[in-house]
């Protein structure tokens, strides 16, 4: 994943087979760590470990709601979208398995250049764009294993949740607050998901579908071919009020 100068992990040092090596991130449900696997023959190798805050795994209501996102990330298996590749719990710990990924946010790269020294920096940022769309139209068309459309919606595709490794490789990361039809644990009431600047209006006034990620696809391309941002230096609570008239 990003580099973000991990902290040491202190306190425990594995959990099942994966031994922690450092805390990477830290958000409202989850904790994530840089974990090694270890296996036969001196096997190691490295990978993202996402777990459930303990205080929160006391929580059955929050539990389902974990283990949906990590059902649902597993069940997604494209070139353009990180790879889930365990589902597990230990010892009242739940966790997911992630491939571990070495480089940059989009967001960070966009940073990086001046476009005006560099225009190829517009080249590479739409076709990471294209790469993400097709990571994005694989989710939007999976189906159950009955042939049922699970109505996948991502809801929070941003520059930050595209992630651009060093070898050229693009991944589109946190399925955490996607929507899906027949999904266990339904948002709560009034509670938003996603980065604001990027929101469709629906996902302020209701009715999100698959066009809402369109919508915010759109909304990066902009901000690609401009150079500027979408709402321009408004604030989160004057872009939510526009977005519900």
């Amino acid at each position: 994943m990003e580099s973000v100068r991990p902290e040491p992990v202190r306190r425990r040092v594995a959990l099942g087979r994966y031994q922690l090596i450092a805390e990477i991130a830290r958000g409202g449900m989850g904790v994530v760590y840089l974990a090694s696997a270890q296996g036969a023959a001196g096997f190691r190798k490295l990978v993202v470990i996402k777990e459930l805050k303990q205080d929160l795994a006391q929580d059955e209501d929050f539990v389902r709601m974990f283990m949906d996102e990590a059902k649902l990330s597993a069940r997604l298996n494209h070139r353009n979208i990180v790879q889930t590749n365990e589902v597990s719990s230990d010892d009242g710990h739940y966790f997911m398995t992630m491939e571990y990924l070495e480089g940059r946010s989009l967001h960070r790269v966009l940073r990086r250049f001046d476009r005006k020294k560099d225009s190829s920096i517009d080249d590479f940022a739409i076709r990471a764009l294209a790469e993400t769309l097709a990571g994005l139209h694989y989710a939007h068309e999976l189906t159950d294993y009955d042939g049922e459309p699970l109505g996948i919606v991502h809801r929070d595709v941003s520059p930050n949740n595209i992630f651009v490794t060093f070898d050229g490789q693009v991944k589109l990361l946190d399925f955490g607050v996607a929507k899906t039809l027949d999904r266990v644990q339904e948002t709560q009431a009034g509670m938003l998901k996603g980065r604001v600047r990027y929101m469709a209006p629906e996902q302020v006034t209701g009715g999100v579908d698959r066009r809402a990620d369109v919508f915010s696809a759109g909304a990066i391309l902009r901000e690609v071919v401009t150079g500027t941002r979408l709402w321009g230096d408004a604030g989160d609570v004057q872009i939510l009020s526009s977005l519900a008239r």
